[in-house]
């Protein structure tokens, strides 16, 4: 852990926030903290973290420390921060973390959410959603219009294993930040969840979202979560409630299984390339040592302690004819490529475009590209290979989504569907800055990891054009780059 970098990550939290050495030393706090409990940047050389924690808690939360400490496991705490010029004391839900930095020494970070009762009665709306949601065997939460999380139920604070008298088991009436939650979500995934929770909030429409959540046990699990809002006669947002799905054994298990599916696809391309190259070692090997033979006995007929022009044109002769020999085997082979079998009948475009689309949607969402489509809902159908289309499709797609994932730009792909007197057409357009070279993209196979596109794309084109079609990628203006296939239409009998 580079605390320099850290402390600069962190300086903007909303959430008070400090790092300590394993001796309690402060080593950095953030603004935040610095606000609420007047503790200057000098001061905090000379200071133990636990001297920030109201003298009624401090007890209580250096026990748990060292517990935490001990056997290696989150450190969680509720207690009131310090302040200073009688300031009411502030109520925090703290979360501290050991690392071990760059130089050896161990170093702990902690987070607090902080909760400032406003002595109001809760409302009604939200008395029955503490209520209802109680009686749920699953997660379930309500967060404030302006996404500030507000109630935990049973199910969800014994999960996060926040104390019985924590302020979120109860709805009590307090103040957060909108983002105060992201402290419970694995650092990886809090800039996505932000994002995601912003929108929502922008939007008032809701939208599905998934991140792992840090358990009392100390594990982080995976969760599919779901807020929807609840407006008033207005049609106002009231309030968001929300879900939490445990889907840690599932995502675990399609992340294994993808794992798998690429040795197994990498050891398959390894098995053809090897079982080609024997093949063609076999049947090439013999015309190339005639040739080279024939080479060295017409240098030997043209020399001059022993020249012989008849023997050497024979020798020669026998050149071409086993160059002739080894150049059909290639051009044999070329062939056995070109040739796919095909399964030509009528395919509805769209449809296929679609199930595509639904297929790669949750590749899309973790690699955060914004995928639109305007189909033309006039289409014909294509006359066509339905697996192959579907197969093409599915790999512009993945190599897409990887090739935006990269990208610092915005990163939307649009599927676009035509048509003609004669062929119809799909357009898959990203925004830009997702191929550098148009120009080479098609020209050949190229075996380089980092140009991937470039091989996918070039069998595609192999694949429609066996189909009658053809593929094509368009640099455009801005930079987007549009890959352009079309597809004979079906002229029915």
């Amino acid at each position: 852990m580079d605390t320099t970098v850290l402390a600069a990550f962190l300086e903007y939290s909303p959430n008070p926030t400090w790092l300590a050495d394993s001796d309690g030393r402060c080593i950095y706090a953030n603004q935040e903290l610095k606000d609420i409990t007047g503790v200057g940047s000098a001061e905090l050389v000379n200071l133990n973290w636990l001297e920030l924690v109201a003298a009624e808690d401090r007890q209580k939360s250096s026990t748990l420390w060292q517990a935490a400490r001990i056997h290696h496991q989150p450190y969680r705490d509720h207690f009131f921060l310090h302040t200073r010029d009688s300031a009411p004391e502030r109520a925090v839900d703290a979360v501290g973390t050991g690392h071990i930095a760059p130089d050896g020494l161990e170093v702990w970070l902690f987070t607090g959410v902080v909760s400032i009762p406003l002595g109001k009665a809760l409302p009604a709306v939200e008395a029955n959603l503490q209520i209802t949601l109680n009686a749920l065997p699953t997660q379930a939460w309500f967060a404030r219009a302006s996404g500030a999380l507000a109630f935990v139920n049973r199910a969800t604070a014994d999960y996060l294993g926040l104390p019985s008298d924590h302020p979120l088991r109860f709805a009590t009436n307090f103040e957060s930040p909108w983002n105060a939650h992201l402290a419970f979500l694995h650092p990886e995934d809090q800039p996505a969840s932000s994002r995601n929770w912003m929108e929502q909030i922008r939007t008032g429409h809701p939208r599905d979202d998934q991140f792992r959540i840090l358990g009392a046990d100390g594990k982080y699990r995976w969760f599919l979560t779901r807020a929807e809002p609840l407006r008033d006669s207005d049609g106002q947002v009231r309030c968001w409630v929300g879900v939490n799905i445990d889907i840690d054994e599932k995502k675990r298990a399609s992340e294994a299984l993808e794992a798998a599916r690429e040795r197994i696809g990498r050891a398959t391309q390894s098995a053809a390339i090897a079982e080609l190259s024997a093949s063609l070692s076999d049947r090439i090997v013999q015309p190339l040592a005639a040739v080279v033979a024939n080479a060295q006995a017409a240098l030997n007929w043209l020399s001059s302690d022993n020249l012989d022009i008849s023997q050497a044109n024979a020798a020669l002769e026998g050149v071409v004819r086993d160059g002739m020999s080894a150049g059909n085997i290639v051009h044999e082979i070329r062939q056995l490529f070109d040739r796919r079998r095909t399964n030509l009948r009528p395919i509805n475009l769209n449809c296929l475009i679609q199930q595509v689309i639904n297929l790669q949607a949750p590749d899309a969402r973790d690699k955060g590209v914004l995928v639109g489509s305007e189909l033309n809902l006039d289409m014909p159908l294509a006359f066509a290979d339905v697996a192959q289309v579907q197969q093409v499709l599915f790999n512009l797609l993945v190599d897409a989504y990887e090739a935006m994932s990269r990208s610092e730009g915005p990163k939307k792909l649009t599927l676009r569907t035509g048509f003609t007197e004669e062929h119809v057409s799909l357009e898959v357009e990203n925004s830009g800055g997702c191929v550098t070279s148009v120009e080479r993209l098609l020209e050949a196979v190229v075996a380089d990891e980092s140009q991937g596109i470039v091989m996918a794309l070039a069998i595609s084109r192999s694949v429609i054009e066996g189909q009658g079609g053809t593929l094509e990628a368009i640099r455009r203006e801005g930079g987007v780059t549009c890959v352009r296939i079309e597809l004979p239409r079906f002229i029915p009998p």
